[in-house]
């Protein structure tokens, strides 16, 4: 999962948390400060208010909207009674999962400008997690940084709130300190508080900040091969490719990279950075043990790369099975190839052979291969009739000829001297 994607789903579970927990906060909230304003708000508001509660406790929402609306009308227009019924609307529609009237309620409550300063703020960060549970994160940050600054010492879980209303806003930086903080003041840190720090320092291009906060995370989660990868690519994105190696090979030695594109990347990576004999060595371990499948595209990668290490022998038999595997003659073209690199005519011979008994990319090439092992063997005219075979394929014609003339002057120079000798 790539670090938008990760914003995107950190969006729909912080979402669904917001909507799962503010029915039980709004009844914490809407008792405890009615209890605290009792000094305040009139008697007779505050008995009605108290009988309003119960309903809502026992889940009479339309008796509780009916009783509410009746108690606005009787009640001062601005006064803190006022506020405090509009306050209790507000939650009742909460209740009812209608955010923008409960919004549309509690910031009215807060326009009077009655409600004591400890309720006001609470009320604040009720709107600001209602805007945040709807996906209006703009307008949650708005209320959320008024409240949270009255907060002398935040809990983690009210800094990771922060955070996460930065990042939600795109404002990442922001979001860091948050969300370390959170993470820092925590005996037991929630995963996906890293996973949020891991994604904004990724977004600010903060990449000692990601290797710091990816190994913190991999002490505590060991197990999950997205930190490791992850902390491969900082190495990779920094520069050194061979640290990230180093990073998913300790990954794959401790059973932890089972995805075939992080196992494929980390062989790549090998090959890529000059030490292909190690890549290959990984292949091949990674195709026994079957964390990657034994086709096509793996024995090729293969193969090459034993032919990149120069370990001719060992490219040779996996060209063999890719050979097996496809059924195709280009993997015999191939060991040709390196057999007469080695001068090793007649297994070359045998293998061009084998090569021309099934479908081959371009048959004249194969054919001057053919001649050519046929010539250093002294097989002459087994060799010129290749080449003439070879000559009937353009793209083959002119090396095709020439190594013809230089069969029939080889042959003749061969009999001259058997004849003189």
């Amino acid at each position: 999962m790539d670090i938008q994607d990760q914003m995107n789903s950190r969006t729909v579970r912080h979402g669904r948390f917001w909507s799962a927990c503010l029915i039980t906060v709004y009844l914490i909230f809407s008792v405890g400060q009615v209890h605290a304003a009792a000094d305040s708000v009139s008697s007779g508001t505050y008995k009605k208010l108290t009988a309003i509660q119960e309903q809502i406790a026992a889940n009479q929402l339309n008796e509780a909207t009916k009783a509410l609306a009746e108690l606005y009308a009787e009640v001062e227009a601005d006064s803190i009674d006022a506020a405090l019924v509009l306050q209790m609307q507000g939650y009742t529609e909460m209740g009812k999962n209608d955010y923008p009237k409960a919004i549309a309620y509690l910031r009215k409550s807060l326009d009077l400008n009655r409600l004591p300063e400890s309720i006001k703020y609470s009320v604040g960060y009720m709107v600001a997690q209602l805007y945040a549970a709807q996906g209006q994160f703009n307008e949650a940050l708005t209320f959320a940084k008024e409240w949270f600054s009255t907060l002398e010492n935040p809990t983690p879980d009210q800094s990771i709130f922060m955070a996460n209303i930065f990042a939600q806003t795109k404002n990442y930086l922001d979001a860091i300190p948050y969300a370390s903080a959170a993470i820092n003041k925590s005996e037991s840190p929630k995963e996906s508080w890293f996973q949020l720090l891991i994604a904004c320092y990724f977004e600010v291009k903060n990449y000692k900040g990601a290797e710091s906060t990816l190994k913190q995370a991999i002490s505590l989660w060991p197990e999950k091969p997205s930190y490791w990868e992850q902390l491969a690519s900082v190495y990779i994105t920094r520069g050194d490719e061979l640290k990230g190696l180093a990073t998913l090979q300790l990954a794959w030695k401790s059973g932890v990279l089972d995805k075939e594109s992080s196992i494929r990347s980390m062989i790549q990576l090998a090959i890529t950075e000059g030490i292909p004999e190690h890549g290959a060595r990984l292949l091949a371990a990674a195709i026994d043990k079957e964390a990657l499948p034994k086709n096509e595209k793996y024995l090729d990668l293969l193969a090459n790369a034993w032919v990149a290490a120069k370990e001719s022998s060992q490219a040779i038999t996996a060209f063999e099975q890719l050979a097996t595997v496809t059924g195709s003659g280009n993997p015999y073209v191939r060991i040709a190839n390196l057999y007469l690199e080695k001068a090793q005519w007649e297994k070359a011979e045998e293998a061009v052979r084998s090569a021309l008994s099934k479908d081959v990319d371009k048959p004249g090439n194969v054919w001057v291969s053919l001649g050519i092992a046929l010539t250093e063997q002294t097989k002459f005219s087994d060799g010129m009739k290749a080449f003439r075979n070879a000559i009937a394929y353009d793209y083959a014609e002119r090396r095709a000829k020439s190594w013809l003339k230089y069969a029939e002057d080889l042959k003749r120079q061969h009999n001259w001297v058997n004849q003189n000798s």
